[in-house]
């Protein structure tokens, strides 16, 4: 069975990291974390494969597989997606769900990156800044990220459901 991270277990592990960037959003992050958490459960609710890209420490399940650098770098493999855990590529739909947010905004490839995680899951869950205005202290690339550019990242796939949460657009799809 799969076991997510409550919002209780979130808060220790804030406070346990130390981190300011976690300590800062604690409250508008679990908002977004926790709705994709519900999803989750009705995606993986059982013995499931969850992928996880670019957790910064906070996985939202204990038994998701990690998608880290320095292991793993989207920016590197997006289009061929392998672990030294793994002979060879990671076989197609082997994954239950794929997760990454705030992390597409990163990446160097988007859509090459989206098409390999159509490949090896059977389902996603990406969350995006949306419509963030310059300045604020946003990094460059949070700047500017739209519908068009969304659909744009995400080869126009349409999503099942889609949430705005805290200026962060959460899209969910089944493959």
């Amino acid at each position: 069975i799969m076991s997510y991270l409550t919002r209780e277990s979130f808060l220790k592990k804030v406070d346990a990291s130390g981190s300011k960037y976690w300590q800062e959003g604690k409250n508008y992050r679990w908002q977004y974390m926790g709705w994709v958490i519900e999803q989750l459960k009705i995606i993986c609710p059982d013995d499931t494969k969850l992928i996880e890209a670019g957790t910064s420490g906070m996985p939202l399940s204990d038994k998701s597989f990690l998608f880290e650098y320095p292991e793993c770098d989207l920016n590197v493999v997006p289009f061929n997606i392998k672990f030294a855990r793994m002979n060879g590529p990671v076989k197609d739909k082997y994954f239950d769900c794929f997760v990454a947010l705030q992390v597409w905004e990163h990446l160097d490839n988007q859509e090459r990156a989206f098409k390999e995680v159509m490949r090896i899951s059977k389902s996603a869950i990406l969350s995006f800044p949306y419509m963030w205005p310059k300045g604020k202290g946003h990094d460059a690339r949070h700047i500017g990220i739209d519908d068009r550019k969304i659909k744009q990242w995400t080869c126009g796939v349409k999503p099942e459901k889609t949430k705005l949460i805290n200026n962060r657009m959460v899209y969910v799809w089944k493959f």
